[in-house]
Order: structure tokens, then sequence, then C-alpha cells
């Protein structure tokens, strides 16, 4: 999580979160007034810089959403399969993956646990949070441009240099099958597994 007293960014997990991460420690650390997480898996293994509003609320009740602008990166359903199966399988390997629970929105996490995508919409962004009518994307597909026009209200963005939005981080080989990927891609039925990612996409993308 990155915050001020006036917004809040979520760090939704597979959505270029490291990269702006980095693209803040690296040009933004001087400003008193905007604290970072540590991202340090060691230091902190609970993963609080994966903060949900909710879960900073209840681990710190001096922290307050008030009426800061809710800034969550976001992208589309089958694009973010693909790349938290990869990082699943990278992760654990030992695990016995199936890529065709993907077309159900699910997979298999660190430990074994079955997970589905609308768990990381009602964490991130519930209907609470939609209702406020504050809330921003960064869309992975329209990474700069996002980054640009929604940061560009409380940061310069212009000290950051173009090349910087290009580089790619933190991104897993594709471990999903071809024709799951196809399917993935080209067909509506994930979507109908997973209702709350597809109506959040339909505010997000149009």
């Amino acid at each position: 999580m990155i915050y001020s007293d006036d917004f809040v960014w979520l760090h939704f997990p597979k959505c270029a979160g490291v990269k702006i991460e980095n693209l803040f420690k690296t040009y933004y650390s001087a400003e008193k007034s905007i604290s970072q997480d540590l991202v340090d898996p060691v230091k902190d293994p609970r993963a609080t810089w994966h903060d949900s509003v909710s879960d900073r609320e209840n681990r710190d009740p001096n922290f307050k959403l008030e009426n800061r602008v809710i800034i969550c990166s976001f992208r589309k359903l089958p694009g973010w399969l693909e790349s938290r199966y990869s990082f699943e399988v990278q992760r654990s390997p030992q695990l016995s993956h199936n890529p065709e629970l993907l077309l159900e929105g699910k997979f298999l996490e660190q430990g074994g646990i079955r997970n589905h995508a609308d768990y990381y919409i009602k964490k991130y962004l519930p209907e609470s949070i939609l209702r406020t009518g504050r809330v921003r994307f960064i869309r992975t597909e329209h990474f700069e441009s996002d980054f640009k026009n929604v940061f560009g209200e409380f940061v310069n963005v212009t000290i950051i240099p173009n090349a910087e939005f290009s580089k790619k981080l933190n991104v897993s080989k594709s471990a999903v099958p071809d024709d799951i990927r196809d399917r993935l891609l080209h067909s509506r039925e994930v979507y109908e597994q997973c209702p709350d990612w597809k109506a959040v996409e339909n505010i997000a993308y149009g």
C-alpha cells in the first residue's frame, strides 16, 4: 500500500504492482507526505503491502480511509488468471496445479489452497469501496497513460523518464497450456464463473 492524505493505492496482486512500488521508491521516496509499505517477504512475512483498505483499518486503528481517492491496480481477467497461475506454478512446483480450473476462475495458491478470482475482487474492491465513487484504476494494459493520468493529480509524474514505463518486472513465464490459454482469451465462459470480476472489469474498461 502507498498512501497520502489524498489517496490510497492498493497493490492488487499480479497487476504491475511491483512496478508502481519501484517507481514510487525511486522517484518519490523523499516526499514526506507519502507513506509506502516495505516490500520484503523476509522482514514482513505477512505481506502487509498487499493490504486492502479493510485489512489496514483492522490492523491499524489510526488508519482511516475518509475521503481519500482509492487507486487500484487492475487487469482483464484472462491475463490476470494466466499471470497468477504461472506465478503459483513457479512458486510451488510441488503442487498438483490443474490449468483447467482457470476456466472456472480457480487456481491453487501456496500451501495448496484453492482460490478464486472473485475473492480478490471482494477483498480489494467490495461494494462499499465501489459505492464511494472515488475509485481510479491503473490498468496493466494501459499502464503508462493510466499512471500519468491518475497519479498526475497527486505527484509530479514528469520527473519519471518515459523509458521506465516500458520496463517489465516480476514477470513469470507462462505455464498455461496453449489450448487453455486460447479458451481463456477467446471465450466468455470464464467470465460467467467470475461475475464480480466481470462487473468491476466493465467499470474499469467500459
